[in-house]
């Protein structure tokens, strides 16, 4: 089969400056992206939660601290060490320390509060239960639940309020093969366990039908480098063999459940041996025709198009499509760092406009390639997801052919509002144990209250919507 240009779809060449001259342009789809973000964010403004609702207060905790940069790094830094505290007088302990750096930054309650409790008394016993029970509030507007049922719980509100999901086991890495069993152990028992109970659903026609075929309602994501101790790019054949033996159970079962796998993508060191092992597993004969797995592209990443692009290739041989999550990336910190420090050169794109613009790209690609890489935009940008629509509005892509993909606890009026308008929107669901789960959100976190980031724009005080959907440019 002959492979699919912009050309060919969009009927005309671009000009010396990148911009198609006919109706079907370029400049249209501007336009477009922004009509449609600001219908979007005139709505979005009638959606702030009550007073009455937990969240509320959660939310002017983060503004609070995302607008006093020293005080924010002090609150992550202690809910990142919280679960490893033990006692009352630890945590109380840590509190003082962590916080008495900035104490001018608080307010007069809270200082007075740290200075008086001592770590063994009554007040101190009080601050550290306090402490201990806010961040857990925090940590469950962002992670599903520790337990089976609590799992269940989450994910079928989600399906009440019109959302699909997809579950990540938390965990940040694995370091004996003890750990990797259990990791595939919980996988399998997810499966086996959740799978039947959401079949018992009524059908929803936006969630449970594509533009040809029915999508699976268990929908699961878990990282390859978990089911082994020992995942080394440098040994790539033997690393394979070990992941794919348990990968195979879970895709066996997995097809057997009608059940959806995805795989998500890591740091770059992993990438090209993550698309290997995923790739040699889709073409084992047993999986060469199943069409509900997925992998991760990671828009940040200067190759991502190179390998978006062998993607397409490689699923046109194979001959049965895949699912796409298309996200900004992760682990820019960790990637920036380490390649300084190792004196590679750096992966990443060192500005976020030049992800965000990338982010565009691959989004038109994906949307271009529909009937083999089948798109799910994952973000909470308003520009990104307004310039999605825009595309698939001009490429004629059906809202059945793709999805939009947002973080459980993240920008939920966004949501909601984007599924009572007939998009199917699936959210990245997080379960496991309290320990793991706090890195993971100390990430979330960061990312929340991130300087660029448009869910901090959106939080300002007379935010600027022309800022919000401004074209990614230096």
């Amino acid at each position: 089969m002959a492979k699919t240009t912009r050309k060919d779809v969009l009927g005309d060449s671009p000009n010396m400056d990148g911009n198609f001259n006919v109706d079907g342009n370029v400049d249209g789809i501007e336009r477009r992206t922004q009509e449609i973000g600001r219908d979007l964010w005139s709505h979005l403004k009638r959606r702030s939660p009550s007073v009455f609702e937990r969240r509320w207060w959660l939310d002017h905790i983060l503004e609070w601290a995302m607008h006093d940069e020293s005080v924010k790094i002090q609150m992550f830094r202690f809910v990142d060490v919280l679960p490893m505290l033990r006692s009352s007088s630890s945590v109380t302990h840590h509190l003082q320390e962590y916080f008495d750096e900035v104490r001018n930054h608080l307010p007069y309650a809270v200082r007075l509060g740290l200075d008086v409790a001592q770590p063994d008394s009554l007040l101190g016993k009080a601050l550290a239960l306090n402490a201990r029970t806010n961040a857990g509030k925090m940590a469950a507007r962002f992670i599903a639940g520790t337990k089976p049922e609590e799992v269940l719980k989450t994910v079928t509100r989600l399906r009440k309020n019109g959302l699909a999901f997809t579950l990540d086991l938390l965990g940040e890495q694995v370091i004996s093969e003890t750990e990797a069993a259990a990791y595939q152990a919980s996988y399998l028992s997810l499966l086996s366990n959740l799978a039947p109970r959401v079949e018992e659903w009524l059908e929803d026609a936006v969630l449970d039908r594509d533009e040809n075929n029915f999508v699976p309602r268990c929908n699961v994501s878990l990282k390859l480098s978990a089911l082994t101790s020992h995942f080394n790019p440098m040994a790539p054949e033997q690393t394979s063999a070990k992941v794919r033996a348990k990968l195979r159970e879970l895709f066996r079962l997995a097809r057997k459940l009608d059940a959806f796998i995805n795989i998500d993508m890591e740091h770059t060191a992993y990438k090209d041996l993550i698309l290997q092992i995923f790739q040699e597993t889709c073409l084992e004969e047993e999986f060469r025709d199943w069409p509900h797995v997925g992998i991760v592209v990671q828009a940040y990443l200067i190759d991502a198009e190179a390998d978006l692009l062998r993607l397409r290739d490689w699923v046109q041989s194979r001959g049965t499509p895949i699912s796409v999550r298309l996200v900004k990336g992760a682990y820019w910190d960790y990637e920036t760092i380490t390649a300084e420090y190792r004196g590679w050169p750096c992966p990443v794109f060192r500005e976020k406009w030049q992800s965000d613009q990338n982010f565009e790209k691959l989004t038109t690609l994906l949307f271009e390639n529909r009937q083999w890489l089948r798109p799910a935009i994952a973000s909470h940008n308003l520009r990104s997801l307004s310039h999605a629509m825009a595309v698939a509005e001009r490429l004629q892509v059906p809202q059945a052919a793709w999805e939009i993909q947002m973080l459980h606890g993240m920008a939920e009026e966004t949501q909601q509002l984007l599924s009572e308008r007939g998009h199917r929107v699936r959210i990245y669901t997080p379960f496991g144990e309290m320990l793991p789960g706090m890195s993971y959100l100390v990430r979330r976190l960061l990312e929340n209250t991130s300087n660029e980031s448009f869910l901090r724009s959106a939080y300002e005080p007379g935010a600027d919507i022309g800022l919000l959907l401004r074209k990614p440019n230096p």
